[in-house]
């Protein structure tokens, strides 16, 4: 079977476009790390750890200590 293309001109078995199998989601071997899978609970953590941090007292000599530089 061809395909007629202008002037009786004629492809041929010829693929036009192949499968593509892109994605993470059909290879089987590619598995996606906790991070990949649920970020915006990664980000909440991370946001939860920060905001923790910054509430030790320490910070108030580092920011009296920036405050003297400006």
């Amino acid at each position: 079977m061809g395909i007629k293309i202008g002037n009786n001109n004629t492809i041929k078995n010829s693929n036009i476009a192949e499968t593509i199998n892109g994605g993470s989601s059909q290879n089987p071997n590619n598995k996606k790390t906790f991070y990949e899978k649920h970020p915006v609970i990664c980000g909440f953590l991370i946001s939860l750890v920060a905001g923790v941090v910054v509430l030790f007292s320490f910070w108030n000599s580092i920011i009296s200590w920036i405050e003297g530089w400006f």
